[in-house]
């Protein structure tokens, strides 16, 4: 089963890169992506669902860990719209290399990695053993857009065939 219709059978689906980049709230300046070779490294991507902010908030006060663990899952299903933009299909990952996520804690919280299972093991569940990543898991006190969760994905693709990132602030008005 290819990776888009696992993530169909789960219930997942991947917005509009292009839809997302229209709007800049914040701002900010950046690049979807950027390859290097066969590496493709990915901006950060935070929880979104329906085209909304999912779950904001500090995890630890306001939101559960049961929460952060499914914002960091959306946050992945992002940086997979990423992908899917960038190189046109899903099944050409062949390697997730590493995972660096951000939560934002609340003090004396420490379970940061446990939040950053909810992206490693989407990750596992849509490629297997392809989608197991080194990584890191860092407590933060605020992240853009009051979000819960911000993971950073770099990997390795099969092809050439890479299309031109999106710059986020071309977009700003």
């Amino acid at each position: 089963m290819n990776v888009e219709a696992k993530l169909e059978k789960l219930g997942l689906e991947l917005p509009s890169l292009e839809d997302l980049y229209r709007t800049n709230s914040s701002g900010a300046h950046y690049i979807s992506h950027f390859p290097v070779q066969n590496l493709l490294y990915l901006s950060g991507t935070t929880p979104r669902k329906g085209g909304q902010p999912y779950l904001p908030g500090v995890v630890g006060k306001d939101l559960t860990l049961a929460q952060g663990y499914d914002a960091a899952r959306h946050a992945a299903v992002m940086t997979l719209a990423a992908v899917k933009y960038a190189l046109g299909d899903l099944d050409r990952v062949q390697q997730i290399v590493h995972l660096l996520g951000f939560v934002n804690s609340a003090p004396g919280f420490g379970d940061q990695p446990r939040v950053i299972n909810g992206a490693a093991d989407l990750l596992v569940e849509l490629f297997s053993e392809r989608g197991k990543p080194t990584r890191a898991a860092i407590g933060c006190q605020g992240l853009g857009g009051n979000a819960s969760v911000e993971i950073i994905v770099t990997l390795l693709f099969s092809g050439a065939d890479v299309r031109p990132p999106l710059a986020r602030d071309h977009f700003v008005k």
